[in-house]
């Protein structure tokens, strides 16, 4: 019998999904089992301690947690090629004056999509460092948003399918992270450097699969199929479905501009990663080499 392959995200992937619904990892001896993560810190900690094989997970998180409990922590792939994250606000919000003081959501305050939106709101003159603002750590996207419906936080970014939801719940997109950081790097796979060598060929044959299912996915041919799979998957409408398939990579290949784009904005607020500032340190390309088969 298979060994379980334990893979832990936040929103999963579309090619993911498809290869999921489609049975193509169980086809192929693989049996994954996933889990949405409730914040950073559970999917990290939990990486690190060896609860979890592999991570979809914000770049920024590999940095900020390589080294910091033991593990190394690399990333060899990418789900997505650009991300657009929204800043979310309450309607309340008329402009940028109107966060002075106010209580604004993040999943760490230290990691990932904090430093996106403080880097927005740096452009827009408000300083976390001045007091301009709190950031107070309330989870995955959901708990975000739920916290903005309650009235406790006035904004966040909610990345997607997250942010229709916000809409729909009367939030109102703002900005989003591309007016500053134009190639951050968002989502990429992640595993523990020792965990990738001792299970190289299970890590490759999990890739080789998804791979396949990221080209099946981009096949035009196969769209309407796609979407169908996706909204089933994830429990999303088709026009949410929609939205992650063109979200999908197109080949999975790790952008090095993007993932140093995110290191030099960790370094820019002091938050230099446990392991340095030395980029090849944090990805192998190895493992995405071998699923490619060369």
């Amino acid at each position: 019998m298979a060994q379980p392959l334990r893979v832990i995200t936040f929103t999963t992937d579309a090619a993911t999904v498809i290869a999921l619904q489609r049975g193509s990892f169980a086809a192929e001896g693989l049996k994954v089992e996933l889990t949405v993560t409730p914040d950073s810190t559970t999917q990290m900690r939990g990486l690190s301690a060896g609860t979890w094989d592999i991570a979809s997970t914000a770049f920024d998180n590999v940095l900020a947690w390589s080294g910091r409990e033991g593990a190394e922590i690399v990333t060899m792939a990418q789900p997505k090629d650009e991300i657009i994250l929204p800043m979310i606000v309450r309607p309340e919000i008329r402009d940028w004056n109107d966060l002075r003081g106010r209580r604004l959501a993040a999943d760490a305050v230290d990691t990932a999509y904090a430093l996106v939106l403080r880097s927005i709101l740096l452009a827009h003159g408000l300083d976390l460092k001045r007091g301009d603002y709190e950031l107070v750590a309330k989870g995955a996207w959901r708990q975000r948003l739920e916290s903005m419906i309650r009235g406790e936080t006035f904004a966040a970014i909610i990345n997607v399918p997250g942010d229709v939801q916000a809409v729909a719940a009367g939030m109102v997109r703002f900005a989003d992270q591309r007016e500053v950081l134009p190639s951050y790097q968002g989502t990429v796979w992640a595993v523990t450097r020792a965990w990738g060598q001792s299970h190289r060929d299970e890590l490759v044959n999990f890739l080789r699969i998804w791979l396949k299912s990221v080209r099946w996915t981009n096949d035009p041919a196969n769209r309407e199929e796609a979407i169908r799979l996706i909204a089933e998957g994830l429990g999303v409408n088709p026009s949410g479905a929609t939205t992650l398939l063109e979200e999908v990579s197109a080949n999975g290949a790790l952008n090095l501009a993007g993932i140093k784009s995110v290191l030099g904005l960790r370094v820019q607020f002091d938050l230099t990663p446990p392991m340095g500032p030395d980029i090849e340190r944090y990805y192998d390309l190895s493992y995405y080499q071998a699923a490619l088969g060369r």
